[in-house]
């Protein structure tokens, strides 16, 4: 699982909640939203290492996997995509046998990963799904990443389209729900920020 990550020097957890996160992602995700969910684990664990933060690799991998699996529509339940999101991935880490300060750490990190600012006092995973997807969707932090992974990454993850693939789903999130965070997020200018992002798709 996730072997190319190995090779470069970025752990991975094997344990069964993150077997369970990664193996539902690729069951139900399009391929352009399982690379971009995995980069931002590797962004997150760069970041880490940058900040000389430390966080758990189980909650940061399950978190990262899972952290836009309310843009699916079968986990899509009509709020936010953030909160959905979260909710199914602290179902699946209680159903996995997490304790459940675990699994809300969880819930806390993709509930919270779109919000303009983070909470008061977040936990180190809170912390780095928040930058690391902003280093993947608008490259916020990019130059915190060591630049001679990235082309490492990017190969192993290619982001097949992602500008355009990830800004239609979220422009379709925009249409159905007019008062969400993601239309706060549009509005925002999040969809321009994603177009100049230093990535070439």
């Amino acid at each position: 699982m996730d072997e190319a990550l190995t090779w470069l020097g970025i752990p991975v957890p094997d344990s069964a909640l993150a077997l369970r996160a990664r193996e539902l992602l690729a069951d139900v995700a399009a391929p352009f939203l399982v690379n971009h969910s995995v980069r931002s684990y590797a962004w997150a664990v760069e970041l880490a290492r940058h900040d000389q933060l430390q966080f758990d690799l189980e909650i940061l991998y399950a978190s990262a996997m899972l952290h836009d699996i309310g843009m699916v529509p079968a986990y899509d339940l009509g709020g936010d995509i953030a909160v959905d999101g979260a909710i199914a991935a602290e179902r699946l880490a209680v159903e996995a046998g997490q304790p459940e300060p675990r699994a809300r750490t969880i819930y806390d990190a993709i509930a919270s990963h779109n919000d303009e600012t983070m909470p008061p006092d977040p936990a180190a995973e809170v912390v780095l799904l928040w930058d690391a997807t902003g280093v993947d969707v608008t490259g916020e932090r990019f130059t915190d990443v060591r630049s001679a992974i990235i082309p490492a990454v990017l190969a192993a993850y290619p982001r097949l389209d992602f500008k355009r693939e990830f800004s239609a789903r979220f422009a379709d999130q925009v249409l159905h729900k007019p008062t969400s965070l993601a239309a706060e997020m549009a509005a925002r200018g999040i969809l321009e920020e994603i177009a100049q992002a230093p990535f070439d798709s």
